[in-house]
């Protein structure tokens, strides 16, 4: 699993909210399994999606006139400008990283805690003892050498995740061009791959990357392998949708491609082309309807609170 997946929780009661009633009243069941595919998305995206409400009831196969009433008409999410967001996502995605930085914080702490931890020990019978003891115990270093200690393991430990980084980005050799099916991953083959599948659809992306789409790509091959890798970007390629076919002119770039969701969205043939997939929105819409709220409830989906 990687490790950009994460859990969010929901409410066992959330039907109950005022809010969430009015939208079921509306737009029934259909709304409210729309609903929390679009928290499923938020949560994927950083708290934070751009008002295309023709992109958004594609990829979710829904009414447009449905989508752009959730996101507006019951006060569920935020609107600034031309992105949409939930203030209850932000509050739960800053209680995460507050308790994250604590925990950063707490380790780094005991590391730099040099003092041995008190003993509950009775003195007189550490006297009393001290001559059995002696003879299997070893007697305690003095603190220089516990320091001492201490530093030669925390520069292991730094030169052991030097080796790793150096691993992990270890270039091997591959034509430029070709998909990424070598064992180690060879950043700038991959990169190639892009421009030369692509064509310049989505822009050129240029060497060398960010360490943030370093990780990324790691994760999406980790999850995926290198041969999904390069099906995904051949799919992408081959999609009018995302090369701004949609009535909005949006077009994909590497980044938004390479997010989780939108991976395996990619894979899943959500942005095929039309005339090649054959879907018919009258026939299959309810049943993908189902499946989405199936595989969104029962993965335990457990929101605190709805409230935006």
């Amino acid at each position: 699993m990687s490790k950009e997946t994460f859990y969010f929780s929901h409410d066992y009661n959330a039907r109950s909210n005022v809010k969430i009633r009015k939208l079921i009243i509306e737009h029934g069941y259909q709304g409210y399994g729309l609903y929390w595919a679009l928290i499923e998305d938020l949560y994927q995206n950083g708290n934070a999606l751009p008002l295309d409400y023709q992109f958004i009831a594609y990829d979710l196969r829904a009414d447009e006139a449905i989508v752009k009433s959730i996101i507006h008409n019951f006060d569920l999410f935020k609107i600034d400008n031309a992105m949409f967001g939930s203030l209850s996502i932000q509050r739960r995605l800053d209680i995460r990283n507050a308790k994250s930085r604590k925990a950063r914080q707490s380790a780094i702490k005991r590391w730099k805690d040099d003092t041995l931890p008190p003993t509950d020990i009775d003195p007189t019978l550490q006297t009393h003892n001290h001559a059995q003891c002696n003879a299997h115990t070893p007697a305690p270093l003095p603190k220089n050498k516990r320091n001492a200690i201490k530093d030669s393991k925390v520069k292991d430990s730094i030169v052991k995740d030097s080796k790793v980084k150096e691993s992990v980005d270890t270039s091997v050799s591959m034509l430029e061009g070709e998909p990424p099916t070598v064992q180690q991953i060879d950043y700038q083959a991959i990169i190639n791959f892009f421009n030369t599948q692509t064509q310049g659809a989505f822009g050129q992306v240029m060497y060398p990357i960010s360490e943030k789409r370093k990780s990324s790509i790691r994760a999406r091959i980790k999850d995926h392998g290198k041969d999904k890798f390069a099906l995904m970007v051949k799919k992408a390629s081959a999609s009018s949708f995302l090369k701004g076919d949609g009535s909005k002119g949006f077009v994909a770039n590497f980044d938004w491609m390479i997010r989780p969701s939108n991976f395996q969205k990619i894979l899943e043939g959500n942005y095929d082309n039309k005339d090649k997939r054959h879907v018919a929105h009258n026939q299959s819409g309810d049943e993908e309807l189902m499946y989405h709220i199936k595989q969104g409830i029962a993965r335990g989906i457990q929101e605190n609170s709805v409230e935006p």
